[in-house]
């Protein structure tokens, strides 16, 4: 006991001993407050059914990243695992009810950029590879400028109410879908993985469709759904897909590059994986 007395009597005394240096040398304590920032959802919380978080929100409050979120994005578990970002996003945010699975891809992809200016500012330097004669160049994107958000007009489509779309095809087959989440995307990826790894023919366009989709003139299981994809017409998957992208706003970093070596003036977009968190020069 006297021991253990004396320990804490040790540490207390060394505690008061370096406040006590501190405020000899005149140094203030130090905060440790974290900045957060409020970000504007494209979705405008209309594609979250009742009862999320989220549900007709227009933003989100996220925390600025730190050092411990760096650390995460450079993990190479993580990024082996494709987690990276998921973690990263799960941190910053300040509402802990929400996950980045439950976002759709559009405000999930406003998150990210958001959090790439306040951790390192708007611009974005970069190799790029021309895509007409594959020299490369360096090329610096403003993420206050070059930040594009499409669609969300409804041409197309109608509207349910639920935070869903209808289209019409000309078989008057009436298809629902609904804006992805980082939940499908993380589906999508690991149905095209195991399609690779089985020797299979791609599927990503039947695997998106189906994914998006949530019924069929009213049919709702997934089987009738997947037969009904298989089935349908390069037309028809066009006109679903152009509807889509017509209806569910997305986020999309674009930059007009002209290639030094070339000439060609191709318009490019920044992948938003974990390495856009660190500049490749």
């Amino acid at each position: 006991m006297r021991n253990n007395e004396e320990r804490a009597g040790s540490k207390k005394s060394q505690s008061n001993s370096t406040a006590a240096t501190q405020a000899a040398a005149g140094l203030a304590p130090l905060e440790f407050v974290r900045p957060t920032t409020i970000v504007a959802l494209p979705t405008e919380g209309k594609f979250y059914p009742e009862g999320h978080p989220l549900h007709n929100q227009d933003t989100v409050e996220i925390r600025q990243m730190t050092t411990a979120e760096e650390d995460i994005l450079s993990s190479r578990t993580l990024l082996r695992k494709g987690l990276a970002i998921d973690k990263f996003l799960e941190r910053l945010l300040v509402d802990s009810q929400i996950t980045p699975d439950q976002l759709t891809v559009s405000d999930k992809n406003a998150l990210i950029i958001q959090a790439r200016i306040d951790g390192y500012g708007s611009e974005y330097t970069t190799q790029i590879s021309c895509p007409a004669c594959t020299a490369t160049q360096k090329y610096s994107f403003d993420l206050d400028e070059d930040v594009q958000v499409t669609g969300g007009s409804g041409e197309g489509s109608e509207a349910t109410g639920t935070g869903t779309f209808t289209t019409t095809l000309d078989n008057d087959w009436v298809v629902e879908f609904k804006a992805l989440t980082g939940a499908d995307e993380k589906r999508l990826v690991k149905a095209m993985e195991s399609t690779k790894k089985a020797g299979l023919p791609e599927r990503t366009i039947q695997d998106q469709l189906t994914t998006m989709i949530v019924s069929v003139s009213g049919h709702t299981d997934k089987m009738t759904i997947a037969k009904a994809v298989e089935h349908m017409t390069g037309k028809h998957s066009r006109q679903i897909r152009e509807a889509y992208k017509s209806a569910v706003p997305n986020v999309e970093i674009r930059g007009e590059i002209n290639c030094n070596a070339c000439g060609t003036a191709t318009e490019m977009e920044v992948p938003l994986t974990a390495d856009f968190f660190w500049a490749r020069t």
